[in-house]
Protein backbone atom coordinates (compact mmCIF):
# COMPACT_ATOMS: atom_id res chain seq x y z
CA UNK A 1 0.00 0.00 0.00
CA UNK A 2 1.37 3.43 -0.73
CA UNK A 3 1.00 4.31 2.70
CA UNK A 4 3.63 2.33 3.78
CA UNK A 5 5.96 4.21 1.50
CA UNK A 6 6.52 7.13 3.89
CA UNK A 7 7.57 4.84 6.84
CA UNK A 8 10.96 4.45 8.06
CA UNK A 9 12.85 1.32 8.14
CA UNK A 10 13.76 1.89 11.93
CA UNK A 11 10.11 2.62 12.89
CA UNK A 12 9.34 1.51 16.30
CA UNK A 13 6.89 -1.91 14.67
CA UNK A 14 9.98 -3.56 13.78
CA UNK A 15 9.89 -3.88 17.64
CA UNK A 16 14.20 -4.91 17.65
CA UNK A 17 14.06 -5.56 21.37
CA UNK A 18 13.40 -8.32 23.64
CA UNK A 19 14.56 -8.48 26.96
CA UNK A 20 13.16 -10.07 30.11
CA UNK A 21 11.66 -7.26 31.54
CA UNK A 22 9.32 -6.51 28.50
CA UNK A 23 8.09 -10.32 28.44
CA UNK A 24 7.45 -10.15 32.03
CA UNK A 25 5.22 -6.87 31.65
CA UNK A 26 3.50 -8.38 29.07
CA UNK A 27 2.89 -11.41 30.77
CA UNK A 28 1.38 -9.76 33.30
CA UNK A 29 -0.82 -6.77 31.26
CA UNK A 30 -2.13 -9.93 29.07
CA UNK A 31 -3.10 -12.12 32.41
CA UNK A 32 -5.17 -8.91 33.12
CA UNK A 33 -7.41 -8.87 30.17
CA UNK A 34 -7.48 -12.66 30.45
CA UNK A 35 -8.83 -12.39 34.19
CA UNK A 36 -11.72 -10.23 31.98
CA UNK A 37 -12.69 -13.74 30.23
CA UNK A 38 -13.25 -15.44 33.20
CA UNK A 39 -17.16 -14.89 33.54
CA UNK A 40 -17.24 -16.02 30.06
CA UNK A 41 -18.95 -19.31 27.93
CA UNK A 42 -16.76 -22.67 28.93
CA UNK A 43 -16.82 -25.80 27.25
CA UNK A 44 -17.58 -29.23 28.75
CA UNK A 45 -13.77 -28.88 28.95
CA UNK A 46 -13.71 -27.29 32.16
CA UNK A 47 -15.87 -30.35 33.61
CA UNK A 48 -13.30 -32.42 32.30
CA UNK A 49 -10.34 -30.62 34.20
CA UNK A 50 -12.36 -30.11 37.43
CA UNK A 51 -12.76 -33.90 37.16
CA UNK A 52 -9.67 -34.48 36.73
CA UNK A 53 -8.32 -32.41 39.88
CA UNK A 54 -10.64 -34.21 41.90
CA UNK A 55 -9.52 -37.86 40.86
CA UNK A 56 -6.00 -36.90 41.70
CA UNK A 57 -6.64 -35.52 44.57
CA UNK A 58 -9.02 -38.53 46.30
CA UNK A 59 -8.01 -41.01 44.60
CA UNK A 60 -4.99 -43.35 45.06
CA UNK A 61 -2.56 -43.11 42.13
CA UNK A 62 -3.83 -47.03 41.08
CA UNK A 63 -6.92 -45.70 40.00
CA UNK A 64 -6.28 -42.13 37.94
CA UNK A 65 -6.93 -44.23 34.73
CA UNK A 66 -9.54 -46.42 35.96
CA UNK A 67 -12.20 -44.06 38.02
CA UNK A 68 -15.38 -43.12 36.17
CA UNK A 69 -17.06 -42.36 39.50
CA UNK A 70 -18.89 -45.60 39.38
CA UNK A 71 -19.93 -45.14 35.97
CA UNK A 72 -21.71 -41.55 36.10
CA UNK A 73 -18.95 -39.80 34.22
CA UNK A 74 -17.60 -39.72 30.56
CA UNK A 75 -15.39 -36.99 31.96
CA UNK A 76 -12.20 -39.77 32.57
CA UNK A 77 -8.15 -39.08 32.51
CA UNK A 78 -7.39 -39.07 29.31
CA UNK A 79 -3.77 -37.09 28.95
CA UNK A 80 -0.29 -38.92 29.62
CA UNK A 81 0.47 -39.45 33.16
CA UNK A 82 2.82 -35.93 33.43
CA UNK A 83 -0.29 -34.15 32.55
CA UNK A 84 -2.03 -36.07 35.71
CA UNK A 85 1.03 -34.96 38.32
CA UNK A 86 0.09 -31.82 36.93
CA UNK A 87 -3.64 -31.59 37.70
CA UNK A 88 -2.67 -33.33 40.93
CA UNK A 89 0.09 -30.53 41.42
CA UNK A 90 -2.86 -27.94 41.19
CA UNK A 91 -5.07 -30.27 43.65
CA UNK A 92 -2.74 -30.39 46.56
CA UNK A 93 -0.80 -28.27 47.41
CA UNK A 94 -0.48 -25.02 50.21
CA UNK A 95 -2.17 -22.55 47.75
CA UNK A 96 -5.13 -25.01 46.83
CA UNK A 97 -5.14 -25.93 50.65
CA UNK A 98 -5.18 -22.73 52.64
CA UNK A 99 -8.25 -21.91 50.04
CA UNK A 100 -10.30 -24.31 50.89
CA UNK A 101 -9.25 -23.76 54.35
CA UNK A 102 -10.66 -19.84 54.11
CA UNK A 103 -13.61 -20.39 52.24
CA UNK A 104 -12.22 -18.75 48.92
CA UNK A 105 -12.87 -22.26 47.01
CA UNK A 106 -15.55 -25.04 47.79
CA UNK A 107 -15.22 -28.86 48.61
CA UNK A 108 -17.05 -29.44 45.44
CA UNK A 109 -14.77 -27.97 42.67
CA UNK A 110 -12.86 -31.07 43.96
CA UNK A 111 -15.22 -33.25 44.52
CA UNK A 112 -15.67 -36.38 42.78
CA UNK A 113 -19.05 -35.64 40.93
CA UNK A 114 -21.77 -36.94 38.27
CA UNK A 115 -21.93 -35.48 35.28
CA UNK A 116 -25.68 -35.04 36.31
CA UNK A 117 -24.91 -32.75 39.52
CA UNK A 118 -21.40 -31.37 38.69
CA UNK A 119 -22.66 -27.92 37.99
CA UNK A 120 -19.92 -25.23 39.38
CA UNK A 121 -19.76 -22.49 41.41
CA UNK A 122 -18.36 -19.13 40.63
CA UNK A 123 -15.83 -19.62 43.41
CA UNK A 124 -14.06 -23.13 41.27
CA UNK A 125 -14.42 -21.31 38.19
CA UNK A 126 -12.35 -18.40 39.25
CA UNK A 127 -9.89 -20.69 40.61
CA UNK A 128 -9.50 -22.95 37.35
CA UNK A 129 -10.17 -19.73 35.12
CA UNK A 130 -6.68 -18.57 37.13
CA UNK A 131 -4.66 -22.05 36.99
CA UNK A 132 -4.48 -21.76 32.79
CA UNK A 133 -3.64 -18.16 33.60
CA UNK A 134 -0.82 -18.78 35.43
CA UNK A 135 0.20 -21.91 33.47
CA UNK A 136 0.59 -19.47 30.33
CA UNK A 137 3.98 -18.45 32.07
CA UNK A 138 5.59 -21.27 30.28
CA UNK A 139 4.02 -19.98 26.50
CA UNK A 140 5.48 -17.05 27.34
CA UNK A 141 9.04 -18.65 28.50
CA UNK A 142 9.17 -20.81 25.55
CA UNK A 143 7.68 -17.66 23.04
CA UNK A 144 10.72 -15.51 25.08
CA UNK A 145 13.48 -18.28 24.26
CA UNK A 146 12.26 -19.41 21.10
CA UNK A 147 12.32 -15.78 19.56
CA UNK A 148 15.85 -14.78 21.06
CA UNK A 149 17.17 -18.25 19.60
CA UNK A 150 16.17 -17.34 16.23
CA UNK A 151 18.78 -13.95 16.22
CA UNK A 152 21.18 -17.24 16.61
CA UNK A 153 21.10 -18.70 13.02
CA UNK A 154 22.98 -15.92 11.82
CA UNK A 155 21.20 -15.36 8.33
CA UNK A 156 19.52 -12.10 6.62
CA UNK A 157 16.25 -11.60 7.87
CA UNK A 158 16.63 -14.78 10.94
CA UNK A 159 15.30 -13.26 14.21
CA UNK A 160 14.64 -9.83 12.87
CA UNK A 161 11.76 -7.88 15.08
CA UNK A 162 12.01 -10.53 18.28
CA UNK A 163 9.68 -8.53 20.14
CA UNK A 164 6.91 -8.23 17.35
CA UNK A 165 7.58 -11.98 17.02
CA UNK A 166 7.06 -12.24 20.86
CA UNK A 167 3.67 -10.95 20.44
CA UNK A 168 1.74 -12.30 17.86
CA UNK A 169 2.68 -15.39 19.73
CA UNK A 170 1.45 -14.54 23.14
CA UNK A 171 -1.38 -12.80 22.11
CA UNK A 172 -3.11 -15.15 19.27
CA UNK A 173 -6.41 -15.29 19.59
CA UNK A 174 -6.75 -19.16 18.90
CA UNK A 175 -4.98 -19.67 22.14
CA UNK A 176 -7.18 -17.03 23.83
CA UNK A 177 -10.70 -18.74 22.41
CA UNK A 178 -9.26 -21.92 22.95
CA UNK A 179 -8.06 -21.57 26.45
CA UNK A 180 -9.37 -18.24 28.22
CA UNK A 181 -12.77 -19.13 27.15
CA UNK A 182 -13.27 -22.75 25.45
CA UNK A 183 -10.98 -24.11 28.51
CA UNK A 184 -7.58 -25.88 27.77
CA UNK A 185 -4.29 -26.06 28.74
CA UNK A 186 -2.88 -25.20 25.04
CA UNK A 187 -0.47 -22.14 25.89
CA UNK A 188 1.37 -24.45 28.42
CA UNK A 189 1.48 -27.58 26.36
CA UNK A 190 2.73 -24.88 23.30
CA UNK A 191 5.38 -23.10 25.69
CA UNK A 192 7.01 -26.57 26.36
CA UNK A 193 7.53 -27.27 22.74
CA UNK A 194 8.69 -23.98 22.15
CA UNK A 195 11.30 -24.38 24.82
CA UNK A 196 12.19 -27.59 22.69
CA UNK A 197 12.25 -25.61 19.54
CA UNK A 198 14.44 -22.54 20.89
CA UNK A 199 17.12 -25.64 22.05
CA UNK A 200 17.45 -27.09 19.15
CA UNK A 201 17.41 -23.98 16.80
CA UNK A 202 20.97 -23.12 19.24
CA UNK A 203 22.17 -26.84 18.94
CA UNK A 204 21.79 -25.75 14.86
CA UNK A 205 22.88 -22.81 14.96
CA UNK A 206 25.61 -21.95 18.08
CA UNK A 207 28.40 -23.68 16.64
CA UNK A 208 28.14 -23.32 13.05
CA UNK A 209 30.27 -21.34 10.91
CA UNK A 210 30.42 -20.42 7.48
CA UNK A 211 34.00 -20.71 5.38
CA UNK A 212 33.83 -20.04 1.26
CA UNK A 213 30.29 -20.03 1.32
CA UNK A 214 30.00 -23.55 3.11
CA UNK A 215 28.74 -24.00 6.52
CA UNK A 216 31.11 -26.33 9.05
CA UNK A 217 30.29 -27.19 12.46
CA UNK A 218 33.73 -28.15 14.13
CA UNK A 219 31.53 -29.76 16.79
CA UNK A 220 28.09 -29.88 17.42
CA UNK A 221 26.21 -28.15 20.44
CA UNK A 222 25.31 -31.08 22.41
CA UNK A 223 24.42 -29.57 25.78
CA UNK A 224 21.40 -27.89 23.43
CA UNK A 225 20.48 -30.67 21.65
CA UNK A 226 19.82 -32.97 24.34
CA UNK A 227 18.13 -30.22 26.52
CA UNK A 228 15.79 -30.03 23.04
CA UNK A 229 15.23 -33.59 23.38
CA UNK A 230 14.35 -34.13 26.87
CA UNK A 231 12.21 -30.95 27.17
CA UNK A 232 10.18 -32.75 23.80
CA UNK A 233 10.35 -36.03 26.04
CA UNK A 234 8.63 -34.03 28.93
CA UNK A 235 5.77 -32.67 26.59
CA UNK A 236 5.11 -36.27 24.99
CA UNK A 237 4.85 -37.36 28.62
CA UNK A 238 2.51 -34.23 28.82
CA UNK A 239 0.42 -34.57 25.79
CA UNK A 240 0.55 -37.25 22.81
CA UNK A 241 -0.65 -35.31 19.85
CA UNK A 242 3.01 -34.11 19.71
CA UNK A 243 4.05 -37.75 18.84
CA UNK A 244 3.55 -36.81 15.08
CA UNK A 245 6.60 -35.21 15.70
CA UNK A 246 8.61 -37.81 16.92
CA UNK A 247 10.24 -38.79 13.48
CA UNK A 248 11.66 -35.36 13.07
CA UNK A 249 13.52 -35.23 16.03
CA UNK A 250 14.59 -39.16 16.16
CA UNK A 251 15.85 -38.75 12.66
CA UNK A 252 16.90 -35.25 12.51
CA UNK A 253 19.54 -35.82 15.82
CA UNK A 254 20.68 -39.59 14.76
CA UNK A 255 22.02 -37.46 11.66
CA UNK A 256 22.92 -34.90 12.95
CA UNK A 257 24.08 -35.40 16.83
CA UNK A 258 25.08 -38.67 16.54
CA UNK A 259 27.79 -38.63 13.95
CA UNK A 260 31.09 -36.66 15.03
CA UNK A 261 34.23 -35.13 13.07
CA UNK A 262 36.52 -37.70 11.96
CA UNK A 263 38.95 -36.40 9.44
CA UNK A 264 39.64 -32.55 8.59
CA UNK A 265 41.07 -30.53 5.85
CA UNK A 266 43.28 -27.95 5.73
CA UNK A 267 41.11 -25.63 6.32
CA UNK A 268 39.54 -27.35 9.03
CA UNK A 269 36.53 -28.16 7.64
CA UNK A 270 35.09 -31.67 8.16
CA UNK A 271 35.45 -33.95 5.00
CA UNK A 272 34.49 -37.20 6.87
CA UNK A 273 32.47 -38.00 9.80
CA UNK A 274 31.50 -41.13 11.89
CA UNK A 275 28.70 -42.67 13.85
CA UNK A 276 29.24 -42.16 17.98
CA UNK A 277 27.57 -44.86 19.70
CA UNK A 278 28.02 -42.84 22.96
CA UNK A 279 26.06 -39.97 22.06
CA UNK A 280 23.50 -42.10 20.76
CA UNK A 281 23.51 -43.57 23.98
CA UNK A 282 23.55 -40.40 25.75
CA UNK A 283 20.68 -38.82 23.59
CA UNK A 284 18.73 -42.23 24.12
CA UNK A 285 18.76 -42.18 27.60
CA UNK A 286 18.18 -38.60 28.44
CA UNK A 287 14.77 -38.46 25.89
CA UNK A 288 13.63 -41.86 27.77
CA UNK A 289 14.03 -40.81 31.35
CA UNK A 290 12.31 -37.32 30.51
CA UNK A 291 9.54 -39.56 28.54
CA UNK A 292 9.36 -42.52 30.44
CA UNK A 293 10.07 -41.58 34.26
CA UNK A 294 6.35 -40.03 34.76
CA UNK A 295 5.06 -43.61 33.73
CA UNK A 296 7.17 -45.29 36.30
CA UNK A 297 4.89 -44.70 39.49
CA UNK A 298 2.33 -46.08 36.98
CA UNK A 299 4.55 -49.34 36.51
CA UNK A 300 5.33 -49.54 40.92
CA UNK A 301 1.58 -50.36 41.11
CA UNK A 302 0.26 -53.73 41.46
CA UNK A 303 -0.50 -55.31 38.00
CA UNK A 304 2.06 -53.07 36.21
CA UNK A 305 0.66 -54.73 33.01
CA UNK A 306 -2.99 -53.96 33.55
CA UNK A 307 -1.52 -50.36 34.41
CA UNK A 308 -0.44 -49.61 31.25
CA UNK A 309 -3.16 -51.53 29.11
CA UNK A 310 -5.48 -48.68 30.76
CA UNK A 311 -3.24 -45.67 29.84
CA UNK A 312 -2.93 -46.59 26.78
CA UNK A 313 -6.39 -47.37 26.34
CA UNK A 314 -7.30 -44.06 27.32
CA UNK A 315 -4.90 -42.48 25.29
CA UNK A 316 -5.83 -43.77 22.05
CA UNK A 317 -9.37 -44.52 22.03
CA UNK A 318 -9.52 -45.62 17.99
CA UNK A 319 -13.03 -46.58 18.58
CA UNK A 320 -14.43 -42.64 18.32
CA UNK A 321 -14.34 -42.45 14.50
CA UNK A 322 -12.29 -40.61 11.67
CA UNK A 323 -13.21 -37.61 12.56
CA UNK A 324 -14.63 -35.05 15.80
CA UNK A 325 -18.30 -34.21 15.85
CA UNK A 326 -17.17 -30.65 14.48
CA UNK A 327 -15.15 -31.60 11.86
CA UNK A 328 -11.40 -30.65 11.59
CA UNK A 329 -10.66 -28.43 8.47
CA UNK A 330 -8.39 -31.23 6.76
CA UNK A 331 -8.09 -34.05 4.11
CA UNK A 332 -10.79 -36.10 6.10
CA UNK A 333 -13.33 -33.18 5.75
CA UNK A 334 -12.89 -32.92 2.14
CA UNK A 335 -13.51 -36.74 1.48
CA UNK A 336 -16.48 -36.91 3.96
CA UNK A 337 -17.75 -34.12 2.52
CA UNK A 338 -17.41 -35.32 -1.16
CA UNK A 339 -19.02 -38.77 0.58
CA UNK A 340 -22.03 -36.85 1.62
CA UNK A 341 -22.64 -35.15 -2.27
CA UNK A 342 -21.87 -38.16 -3.60
CA UNK A 343 -24.51 -39.98 -1.82
CA UNK A 344 -26.91 -37.09 -2.60
CA UNK A 345 -26.57 -36.83 -6.27
CA UNK A 346 -26.47 -40.80 -6.24
CA UNK A 347 -30.09 -41.12 -4.39
CA UNK A 348 -30.94 -37.84 -6.97
CA UNK A 349 -30.14 -38.94 -9.98
CA UNK A 350 -32.01 -40.73 -13.26
CA UNK A 351 -28.64 -43.56 -12.60
CA UNK A 352 -29.63 -46.97 -15.05
CA UNK A 353 -30.69 -49.43 -12.76
CA UNK A 354 -27.50 -51.59 -13.66
CA UNK A 355 -24.69 -48.70 -13.15
CA UNK A 356 -26.81 -47.87 -9.75
CA UNK A 357 -25.59 -51.52 -8.89
CA UNK A 358 -22.26 -50.87 -9.50
CA UNK A 359 -21.87 -48.08 -7.72
CA UNK A 360 -23.95 -48.64 -4.87
CA UNK A 361 -21.16 -50.50 -2.62
CA UNK A 362 -18.74 -47.61 -2.86
CA UNK A 363 -21.66 -44.98 -1.16
CA UNK A 364 -21.01 -43.56 0.70
CA UNK A 365 -17.50 -43.99 0.94
CA UNK A 366 -15.72 -46.49 3.32
CA UNK A 367 -14.42 -45.24 6.43
CA UNK A 368 -10.81 -45.58 6.22
CA UNK A 369 -9.41 -47.42 9.06
CA UNK A 370 -6.23 -46.74 11.45
CA UNK A 371 -4.12 -48.75 9.90
CA UNK A 372 -4.87 -46.91 6.51
CA UNK A 373 -4.91 -43.53 8.32
CA UNK A 374 -1.32 -44.40 10.21
CA UNK A 375 -0.06 -45.65 6.88
CA UNK A 376 -1.02 -42.05 5.03
CA UNK A 377 -0.01 -39.76 7.76
CA UNK A 378 3.92 -41.86 7.71
CA UNK A 379 3.62 -41.09 3.48
CA UNK A 380 2.83 -37.18 5.02
CA UNK A 381 5.37 -37.05 7.19
CA UNK A 382 8.03 -38.67 5.02
CA UNK A 383 9.20 -35.70 3.08
CA UNK A 384 9.96 -32.98 5.45
CA UNK A 385 9.66 -35.24 8.88
CA UNK A 386 12.28 -38.04 7.78
CA UNK A 387 13.97 -38.13 4.74
CA UNK A 388 14.59 -34.74 4.64
CA UNK A 389 15.11 -34.69 8.49
CA UNK A 390 18.21 -37.54 8.50
CA UNK A 391 19.36 -35.59 5.22
CA UNK A 392 19.87 -32.37 6.41
CA UNK A 393 21.32 -33.70 10.15
CA UNK A 394 23.46 -36.08 8.49
CA UNK A 395 24.69 -33.76 5.89
CA UNK A 396 25.55 -30.91 8.61
CA UNK A 397 28.56 -32.15 9.07
CA UNK A 398 29.93 -32.66 5.88
CA UNK A 399 28.29 -31.42 3.17
CA UNK A 400 25.81 -28.84 4.81
CA UNK A 401 22.17 -28.52 2.75
CA UNK A 402 21.36 -25.52 5.02
CA UNK A 403 21.43 -24.09 8.28
CA UNK A 404 19.88 -26.92 10.56
CA UNK A 405 18.28 -24.62 13.19
CA UNK A 406 16.26 -23.08 10.54
CA UNK A 407 15.54 -26.13 8.79
CA UNK A 408 14.03 -27.91 11.70
CA UNK A 409 11.48 -25.25 12.62
CA UNK A 410 10.15 -25.20 9.02
CA UNK A 411 10.00 -28.98 9.17
CA UNK A 412 8.44 -28.82 12.51
CA UNK A 413 5.40 -26.44 10.85
CA UNK A 414 5.24 -28.61 7.92
CA UNK A 415 5.21 -32.09 10.10
CA UNK A 416 2.53 -30.42 12.21
CA UNK A 417 0.24 -29.25 8.86
CA UNK A 418 0.51 -33.30 7.99
CA UNK A 419 -0.50 -34.49 11.47
CA UNK A 420 -3.40 -32.39 11.10
CA UNK A 421 -3.87 -32.97 7.72
CA UNK A 422 -3.97 -36.88 7.42
CA UNK A 423 -4.36 -37.68 11.29
CA UNK A 424 -7.08 -39.99 12.74
CA UNK A 425 -9.58 -38.28 15.24
CA UNK A 426 -7.92 -34.83 14.72
CA UNK A 427 -9.11 -32.11 16.65
CA UNK A 428 -9.92 -28.71 15.73
CA UNK A 429 -7.29 -27.05 17.57
CA UNK A 430 -4.67 -29.23 16.67
CA UNK A 431 -3.74 -26.57 13.83
CA UNK A 432 -2.27 -24.39 16.35
CA UNK A 433 0.69 -27.10 16.69
CA UNK A 434 1.60 -25.55 13.07
CA UNK A 435 0.55 -21.86 13.74
CA UNK A 436 2.95 -21.03 16.99
CA UNK A 437 6.28 -22.22 15.49
CA UNK A 438 5.51 -20.67 12.30
CA UNK A 439 5.09 -17.53 14.42
CA UNK A 440 8.64 -18.01 14.48
CA UNK A 441 9.51 -17.75 10.30
CA UNK A 442 7.08 -14.86 9.90
CA UNK A 443 9.26 -12.03 9.88
CA UNK A 444 12.08 -13.86 8.12
CA UNK A 445 10.71 -12.76 4.90
CA UNK A 446 7.77 -11.89 3.10
CA UNK A 447 6.63 -15.38 1.86
CA UNK A 448 6.67 -16.96 5.06
CA UNK A 449 4.77 -13.97 6.33
CA UNK A 450 2.41 -14.30 3.81
CA UNK A 451 2.11 -17.95 4.66
CA UNK A 452 1.67 -16.94 7.91
CA UNK A 453 -1.10 -14.54 7.35
CA UNK A 454 -3.23 -17.88 5.23
CA UNK A 455 -2.45 -20.09 7.72
CA UNK A 456 -3.81 -17.96 10.51
CA UNK A 457 -6.65 -16.86 8.27
CA UNK A 458 -7.82 -20.42 7.71
CA UNK A 459 -6.47 -22.06 10.86
CA UNK A 460 -8.20 -19.53 13.24
CA UNK A 461 -11.47 -19.09 11.22
CA UNK A 462 -12.05 -22.73 11.89
CA UNK A 463 -11.86 -22.00 15.83
CA UNK A 464 -14.73 -19.54 15.61
CA UNK A 465 -17.79 -22.34 15.98
CA UNK A 466 -16.83 -23.23 18.97
CA UNK A 467 -17.77 -20.27 20.55
CA UNK A 468 -21.37 -20.81 19.41
CA UNK A 469 -23.33 -18.70 21.72
CA UNK A 470 -24.68 -15.46 20.27
CA UNK A 471 -23.42 -14.04 23.30
CA UNK A 472 -19.97 -14.87 22.31
CA UNK A 473 -20.43 -13.52 18.59
CA UNK A 474 -18.82 -9.95 18.92
CA UNK A 475 -15.80 -11.45 21.09
CA UNK A 476 -14.80 -14.04 18.78
CA UNK A 477 -14.86 -11.79 16.13
CA UNK A 478 -13.29 -8.79 17.78
CA UNK A 479 -10.49 -11.15 18.57
CA UNK A 480 -9.76 -12.77 15.09
CA UNK A 481 -10.43 -9.01 13.24
CA UNK A 482 -8.28 -6.56 15.21
CA UNK A 483 -5.51 -9.43 15.89
CA UNK A 484 -5.54 -10.36 11.52
CA UNK A 485 -5.50 -6.41 11.63
CA UNK A 486 -2.93 -6.35 13.78
CA UNK A 487 -0.72 -9.08 12.44
CA UNK A 488 -0.71 -8.02 8.93
CA UNK A 489 -0.08 -4.16 9.72
CA UNK A 490 3.08 -5.28 11.76
CA UNK A 491 4.27 -7.15 9.23
CA UNK A 492 3.45 -4.65 6.17
CA UNK A 493 5.30 -2.28 8.56
CA UNK A 494 8.26 -5.27 8.93
CA UNK A 495 8.81 -6.14 5.18
CA UNK A 496 8.17 -3.01 3.03
CA UNK A 497 10.51 -2.55 0.70
CA UNK A 498 10.99 0.87 -0.64
CA UNK A 499 11.32 0.00 -3.95
CA UNK A 500 7.77 -1.99 -4.01
CA UNK A 501 9.69 -4.56 -6.05
CA UNK A 502 8.17 -7.48 -4.33
CA UNK A 503 4.70 -6.72 -3.55
CA UNK A 504 3.12 -6.99 -0.21
CA UNK A 505 2.59 -9.67 2.24
CA UNK A 506 -1.48 -8.92 1.49
CA UNK A 507 -2.29 -10.14 -2.01
CA UNK A 508 -5.35 -9.62 -4.55
CA UNK A 509 -6.19 -14.09 -3.61
CA UNK A 510 -6.15 -12.69 0.21
CA UNK A 511 -8.54 -10.14 -0.34
CA UNK A 512 -10.97 -12.59 -1.87
CA UNK A 513 -10.40 -14.70 0.92
CA UNK A 514 -11.49 -12.68 3.26
CA UNK A 515 -14.55 -11.79 1.17
CA UNK A 516 -15.44 -15.43 1.07
CA UNK A 517 -14.99 -15.75 5.18
CA UNK A 518 -17.11 -12.55 5.33
CA UNK A 519 -19.81 -14.09 3.64
CA UNK A 520 -19.46 -17.27 5.70
CA UNK A 521 -19.70 -15.63 8.93
CA UNK A 522 -22.96 -13.43 8.15
CA UNK A 523 -24.72 -16.66 6.55
CA UNK A 524 -23.58 -18.83 9.62
CA UNK A 525 -24.20 -16.27 12.34
CA UNK A 526 -27.54 -14.44 10.64
CA UNK A 527 -28.82 -16.25 7.62
CA UNK A 528 -28.81 -19.78 8.88
CA UNK A 529 -30.53 -18.51 12.43
CA UNK A 530 -33.00 -16.82 10.82
CA UNK A 531 -34.25 -19.05 7.38
CA UNK A 532 -32.93 -22.76 8.82
CA UNK A 533 -33.14 -22.89 12.21
CA UNK A 534 -36.55 -22.31 13.16
CA UNK A 535 -37.59 -26.03 11.30
CA UNK A 536 -34.77 -27.46 12.88
CA UNK A 537 -33.49 -27.89 8.85
CA UNK A 538 -29.76 -28.42 7.49
CA UNK A 539 -28.56 -27.88 11.29
CA UNK A 540 -24.73 -28.84 10.93
CA UNK A 541 -24.52 -26.87 7.26
CA UNK A 542 -22.85 -23.66 9.14
CA UNK A 543 -20.47 -26.10 10.60
CA UNK A 544 -19.50 -28.39 7.68
CA UNK A 545 -19.29 -25.24 5.23
CA UNK A 546 -16.86 -23.66 7.83
CA UNK A 547 -14.73 -26.82 7.78
CA UNK A 548 -14.48 -27.23 4.43
CA UNK A 549 -13.54 -24.28 2.97
CA UNK A 550 -11.41 -23.36 5.50
CA UNK A 551 -9.64 -27.38 4.73
CA UNK A 552 -8.93 -25.94 0.99
CA UNK A 553 -7.22 -23.28 2.16
CA UNK A 554 -5.32 -25.38 4.72
CA UNK A 555 -4.38 -28.17 2.50
CA UNK A 556 -2.74 -24.79 0.04
CA UNK A 557 -1.09 -23.49 3.15
CA UNK A 558 0.58 -27.26 4.18
CA UNK A 559 1.81 -27.49 0.15
CA UNK A 560 3.15 -24.08 0.47
CA UNK A 561 4.86 -25.28 3.79
CA UNK A 562 6.53 -27.71 1.87
CA UNK A 563 7.87 -25.31 -0.97
CA UNK A 564 9.38 -22.96 1.56
CA UNK A 565 11.71 -26.25 3.08
CA UNK A 566 12.65 -26.66 -0.43
CA UNK A 567 13.53 -23.21 -1.05
CA UNK A 568 15.41 -22.89 2.38
CA UNK A 569 17.53 -25.52 1.67
CA UNK A 570 17.92 -23.98 -2.45
CA UNK A 571 19.01 -20.69 -0.71
CA UNK A 572 21.14 -21.42 2.00
CA UNK A 573 22.54 -24.32 0.55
Amino acid sequence: PSSLRSLSPNSWITMDSLSPKSALLSFLLLSSVKWLLVPAYRSTDFDVHRNWLAVTRHLPLSEWYFDDVNGTTVHTLDYPPLFAFFEAALSNNVVTTSLLDGGWLDERCLGLLPDSDNDASDRCVRFQRGTVILSDAVLFAGAYLATRSMATLGEDGCGRAPFLTFLLVVTNPGLIMLDHVHFQYNGMLLGMLLVSIACMVRGGASSSRRTDNRISIPDANVSWELLGAASFGGLLAAKHLYLTLAPLYFFYLLGRHCFVAERRNGSGAVVAAKFSWSRLLVLAAVTLVCFLGPFVPFLMQPEPSGQMRQILSRLFPFGRGLVHDYWAANIWALYLFASRVSTFLFRKAPIPAGIRGLIDPFIPFTEPRPSLVAVCLLVGLWPGGIHMAWKVGRGSLVQPLCNPGKFFVHAVVFCSFSAFMVGYHVHEKAIMTAVIPLTLLATNSRHAARLYIRTCTFGLFGLLPLLFRPQELLLKVFLYITWMFGAIYGLERLHFDRHGDDGTVITKVDLFTFAVLAAVVIFMEIMHPIVFMPSGRLEFLPLMTTSVICAVGLVWCWLESWKHIIFALAKTA
